[in-house]
């Protein structure tokens, strides 16, 4: 092969290489983009109410598809489906999920205990569903969070169904004497969910219509699978300590299932 033919094979060599890498990039984001837009989602928890099931630093992987696909569950606009979701399985009690805000617009995470047709009631610091009191066993004292200086309890909860069967079991954080510690008895209607935080007295959710009030299906945008890792840190800076940044990562909630 003389030094001529050499010389124009380069080029196209070159050009055939750099279009196997275009096509390379294409591909990852292509898989990067659909796995995010379709299947999983990481969301950051931003505040405090949701412990102590979840900590200020925690990365939450959320399913997308769990719930089926609707306005706010993808990252474009449904238009031909305004009010309705497709695919996807109905969200049930205990299930922790992310969905949008109807008025403020930004994405919360709490858990669900009130489906459609239920009837959701605090009364003195005790939920109620149905009229029956959830069981709660005392854990003992509760460390103070950083929005309260008062002492609180961890609890032990479970909820139950109208046969009296298990559906979830977590742990809550209750403050005495606060505000939404009895609350009017609310009936969930169709297609819209009851939300609460384990925080249960840090928490702007469907107790106060204020706060948030209940929640369209059509805002749900996934369910809260595991915890993928978690920094050690806390919702104000005044908080943080120097180890902290000789230590920045929660070992243990690494991979914690929820």
């Amino acid at each position: 092969m003389t030094d001529n033919e050499q010389a124009r094979k380069k080029p196209a060599r070159e050009r055939n290489g750099l279009r196997e890498w275009l096509v390379l990039g294409l591909a990852i984001a292509t898989v990067f983009f659909g796995l995010r837009w379709f299947l999983f989602e990481p969301f950051r928890i931003p505040s405090e109410s949701m412990l102590p099931t979840l900590e200020v630093g925690d990365m939450v992987v959320v399913s997308k598809f769990s719930y089926g696909y609707g306005d706010f569950s993808l990252d474009f606009d449904m238009p031909f489906l305004p009010d309705e979701r497709v695919l996807g399985g109905e969200p049930q009690r205990g299930d922790i999920a992310v969905f949008r805000h109807p008025k403020f617009k930004r994405n919360l995470i709490k858990r669900i205990v009130g489906v459609p047709g239920d009837t959701v009631q605090m009364v003195d610091g005790q939920l109620f569903l149905n009229g029956e009191p959830m069981p709660q066993k005392l854990v003992g004292p509760a460390l103070s969070t950083s929005l309260s200086n008062k002492p609180a309890q961890l609890l032990d909860e479970t909820l139950i169904d109208r046969q009296g069967r298990s559906l979830a079991a977590y742990q809550v954080l209750n403050f005495a004497d606060t505000v939404f510690d009895n609350t009017p008895r609310i009936t969930v209607p169709a297609d819209s969910y009851f939300f609460i935080g384990d925080n249960r007295d840090n928490s702007g959710d469907s107790r106060s219509n204020r706060d948030l009030g209940l929640v369209h299906k059509r805002f749900l945008i996934g369910r809260a699978e595991f915890v993928m890792f978690s920094l050690n840190i806390q919702s104000h800076p005044e908080q943080r300590y120097f180890w902290v940044y000789w230590n920045p990562f929660r070992w243990g909630r690494f991979f914690k299932f929820l």
